[in-house]
């Protein structure tokens, strides 16, 4: 068995006190509920109902929480074993919404559950292609994983929600001392006090909203009508499931997308956690990836949203150095519980945006500095650095000229859509481009 890092408090086999358990578990639905809107956005932008919206976020809270639960077990072919939790996927909302307009929540869920089957398939191969995730593009994917965090964390936390819009000083004041917080009782505290640096930075965050009126009394509306418990709903459409070809192709890329992230997102994690790696454990990754796609199968089974796993996530643990798989656990069947009780859940999805950016800034900086490790753990030569550099240049373009593939077909949409996957692919294609002198000098 790998030592445990230094750096790490608890690592994943710890077994941390049961308060500091619950604790650190409470820090981790915070963020996994960071994207706990997007159903919202989803079921207002087709007309739903009130009773609609709940459901669905409740059901996506619950798959959500099980997949946590199922990536921390590592039994079997089931879970990587290590704390990397699940969140509603931010990739999966355009065509979510594509195939909620075309045949309402039961065409949505049953194009879910085609893309977790497809994961899971994806997930028994993965140890085959080995070859095509060499060190450097494990780091690469790794990097731009933490990218992705990047504009959404931006905007948070200076206040734009629509580009152009004019930076709000009050937003950044806020979101800098929030993130001042976390930093400061990371950098400076003594003790355990490092592991809750960013559940302190939050409690600041909310009080500071409250405070500068960021967070007002009309937010709260949605805690005071929420009730204190509730079933989610379970009858009418909820039970239907619908399929369309047409969206077969935009469900399989979009899945796809969620696996690479997910496989960089389970690289993290096994370096976090092991002193002295070197390169991925393929075995474990199908594993992890395997648990992800059952989350996402579940989502459409129960009547949620699809779920993705959680970059934030993982870069707090390493940030908290708390890994412990006992933490999954907790913040999984947390998660779960939240389901079945709204007018809890309203108080963490009702976020306020500068806390949200701070809290996205301060996990990002661990995750873009673990994937430059990971790129650098093995020595660069002129062929690596052109993989590397030109894959890095497009992908990271895609975010910063958005619309600079505006005209690229709808078939490939999803894959220049993403900076993730564009660099991924590409990166993978110049590999092995550029492997074919190298190979011959291997022969002769």
């Amino acid at each position: 068995m790998a030592s445990k890092p230094s750096n790490l408090i608890y690592g994943v086999n710890d077994k941390p006190p049961v308060l500091a358990t619950l604790l650190l578990g409470v820090q981790h639905i915070f963020v996994m509920s960071s994207t706990i809107i997007l159903p919202v956005v989803l079921i207002r932008e087709i007309g739903g109902t009130f009773a609609e919206i709940k459901s669905v976020v409740s059901f996506s809270m619950i798959a959500a929480g099980l997949g946590t639960v199922l990536q921390a077990l590592g039994k079997g072919i089931v879970g990587s074993g290590y704390l990397v939790p699940n969140l509603c996927g931010p990739s999966y909302l355009a065509v979510s919404l594509q195939a909620a307009w075309l045949g309402g929540l039961p065409l949505m869920r049953g194009m879910t559950i085609i893309a977790g089957i497809f994961e899971a398939a994806f997930s028994r191969i993965v140890h085959k292609i080995k070859f095509l995730f060499p060190t450097e593009i494990t780091g690469l994917v790794v990097l731009m994983v933490a990218v992705k965090l990047i504009p959404l964390g931006a905007s948070k936390f200076v206040g734009i929600v629509i580009p152009g819009d004019a930076i709000k000083p009050l937003y950044v004041v806020v979101s800098g001392l929030t993130l001042m917080t976390m930093a400061g009782l990371n950098i400076w505290s003594k003790g355990k006090i490092k592991l809750y640096c960013v559940l302190i930075g939050m409690v600041v965050g909310y009080a500071l909203s409250v405070l500068t009126g960021i967070l007002t009394l009309e937010n709260f509306d949605y805690v005071f009508k929420d009730p204190l418990f509730a079933m989610p709903g379970i009858k009418g459409t909820y039970l239907q499931l619908k399929f369309s070809w047409q969206l077969v192709i935009p469900f399989l890329i979009v899945s796809l997308c969620g696996s690479l992230k997910s496989f960089g997102n389970l690289i993290t994690a096994q370096k976090i956690n092991t002193e002295g790696w070197k390169e991925p454990d393929m075995k474990n990754v199908e594993n992890g990836l395997f648990a992800d796609s059952l989350s996402v199968i579940s989502s459409g089974v129960l009547g949620g949203m699809a779920t993705d796993t959680s970059a934030s996530n993982v870069g707090m643990s390493l940030a908290t150095g708390a890994t412990s798989r006992m933490i999954a656990f907790a913040a999984g069947i947390l998660f779960i519980f939240l389901g079945f009780f709204p007018k809890i859940a309203s108080i963490i999805t009702i976020m306020p945006s500068p806390v949200m950016g701070a809290m996205l800034i301060f996990v990002a900086s661990f995750m873009v500095l673990a994937g430059f490790q990971i790129i650098l753990s093995r020595k660069l030569n002129t062929r690596r650095i052109f993989i590397i550099g030109v894959s890095f240049i497009f992908g990271i373009s895609v975010d910063i000229l958005p619309g600079l593939y505006a005209s690229i077909p709808d078939c490939l949409r999803s894959v220049f859509g993403s900076s993730l996957t564009f660099s991924t692919m590409l990166a993978i294609i110049l590999n092995q481009i550029f492997s074919i002198g190298a190979r011959r000098e291997a022969v002769e």
